[in-house]
């Protein structure tokens, strides 16, 4: 059995809670922002330049915790914080390209190892520099494959300290995706991993933003003017939990939130016409998916295929998601690296998934428990339908409605659940990952060693070897309907137009904030 994740000194059982409420909820966003209008109030900044105004967002879920700790978890608000709290060695920009940050160079000296050089001037948020050693205690701890994020690495990933300003990321077997990886690690206090409790007291780094507090349903962070790269321009940044949708959307109309992240057909309805709103519209590398648990009857492949089967996929995407989602046929996203389509299409079949049924081991029929809740846009509409089609070739479904908390911490005691698998680094590799190793078995209860073959073998893979490798990978996935994939997920932010400049990264986080500034 693999090594499964924890969090620092705390129990598996703690780090199982803690990485299931996270793993598959995360955000990721796109990179182009819809036309701003050319006539814009002016920015609020202060006389002498410094950080000004405040942006709240709307957000439809809460931190995954109060622990502190990027590396455990994959929640939006997580990572929203997570992007502006800490730095990271490489950067993605506004394209998905790798960019310098704390590293200002680096050399691939070889398919293991990559050598970076070091900017000398930065600060945790507690006035300490950030040194070698924080970053090395930062990857080795990953590299012990303990915690949610070690997925991104190889396991035995080290670093070596040439000197306070050189160091050598050092993978124990070709790691093609490595810039990747050191553009998504959050730099951390070497203090705070040697004292896992430190993390429990708030989110400490050297970013753009400081963690200012969590309270209630809010985030609070506070701009960081002695960041190496300058000072923000937005004095205070709010993340606020609203769990109810009609609640959300008339914050916004009210003025009392300035986005909407990831909102519903019906959210987008209500500001149509609207002037005061700009819809930012992002297609990151995600897909809406129903998780099965393979611990319980969804462990029969013939079940899981005759399920692809019996469900109208292209209906779905086009009644519930308005036509913005792409079907497709592979478990990576449509606009994912080294997409391409596969075979057999699972097309929508009622007979075909009729005799997949009678072949299976659930031949008389079957009963599977649904949780739904509001954490995808449209959730339960979607969950509705997908009950009501299984219903048709003798699948019973009972879905169960829960709050967002309780959804995240208890959906793997449900055998399907509605979610959004999203790469992270701009690579594939992240999305196949979720399927291996300790994060395998507790995100799906699966296991399997074919699957880790091939999803070991996509990582060691030359640059010319890659595509097939990880088209390998993918089908091995796809064939077997390990999860099923319903459409990609097309992200939609509502944006006062109060706010000036927003974009976001086409991945995850929103670590471009510091680029953007607000009116009075």
């Amino acid at each position: 059995m693999s090594r499964k994740p924890n969090l620092g000194d705390n129990s598996f059982a703690s780090s199982r809670r803690s990485f299931l409420k996270a793993a598959l909820m995360a955000g990721v966003g796109g990179a182009a922002v819809m036309g701003m209008s050319s006539i814009l109030p002016a920015r609020a900044l202060a006389a002498d330049g410094a950080p000004a105004g405040t942006l709240t967002y709307g957000n439809a879920e809460p931190p995954t915790s109060n622990y502190w700790d990027p590396a455990a978890g994959f929640g939006l608000v997580d990572e929203q914080v997570a992007s502006l709290v800490h730095d990271t060695l490489l950067a993605f920009d506004d394209a998905g390209k790798v960019q310098p940050s704390v590293a200002t160079a680096w050399e691939l000296k070889s398919p293991t190892t990559v050598a970076l050089t070091l900017r000398s001037d930065v600060k945790f948020h507690d006035g300490k520099p950030v040194t070698a050693e924080d970053i090395k205690a930062t990857i080795d701890r990953l590299g012990e494959g303990k915690l949610a994020q070690s997925m991104v690495v190889v396991p035995g990933i080290k670093v070596n300290i040439a000197s306070p300003t050189s160091i050598e990321v050092v993978s124990p077997q070709p790691f093609g995706v490595i810039l990747n990886a050191l553009a998504f690690i959050k730099i951390l206090p070497k203090a705070n991993i040697d004292n896992p409790d430190n993390f429990k007291k708030g989110a400490l780094g050297s970013g753009p933003y400081k963690f200012v507090s969590y309270s209630g349903n809010d985030v609070v962070l506070e701009a960081n003017p002695d960041h190496w790269a300058g000072a923000p321009k937005i004095k205070t940044v709010t993340f606020r939990y609203i769990e109810d949708a009609q609640a959300r959307i008339n914050a916004l109309l009210s003025g009392q939130v300035d986005i909407l992240t990831r909102v519903s057909s019906e959210d987008l309805a209500r500001v149509e016409g609207n002037d005061t709103f700009i819809v930012n519209r992002q297609s990151p590398p995600a897909q809406i998916v129903a998780i099965y648990q393979h611990n319980g009857p969804l462990g029969d492949v013939k079940l899981r295929q005759a399920v692809a089967h019996a469900i109208n996929r292209e209906a779905i995407a086009k009644s519930l998601m308005r036509g913005a989602n792409s079907v497709g046929f592979s478990s990576l996203p449509t606009n994912s690296p080294f997409y391409t389509p596969l075979e057999p299409k699972f097309e929508y079949d009622l007979e075909k998934a009729k005799a997949l049924l009678a072949e299976s081991s659930h031949a008389g029929g079957v009963t599977l428990r649904m949780s739904t809740s509001t954490l995808v846009p449209n959730q339960i509409e979607i969950d509705q339908v997908i009950a009501a089609s299984l219903q048709q070739i003798g699948i019973n479904v009972e879905v169960e409605r829960l709050e967002v908390g309780a959804f995240r911490s208890s959906y793997n005691t449900y055998d399907i659940n509605l979610n959004t698998l999203a790469i992270f680094n701009n690579d594939p590799d992240f999305v196949l990952g979720f399927y291996v190793g300790g994060t395998g078995e507790a995100v799906f209860h699966f296991k399997d060693a074919k699957y880790e073959e091939l999803h070991a073998a996509q990582r060691a893979a030359t640059p010319d070897k890659r595509a097939e490798a990880v088209t390998a990978a993918a089908s091995y996935l796809w064939e077997n309907q390990v999860t099923l994939y319903l459409s990609d997920e097309v992200w939609h932010f509502i944006v006062n137009k109060r706010v000036h400049d927003y974009v976001r990264a086409p991945l995850v986080g929103e670590n471009l904030l510091a680029k953007v500034s607000v009116a009075s």
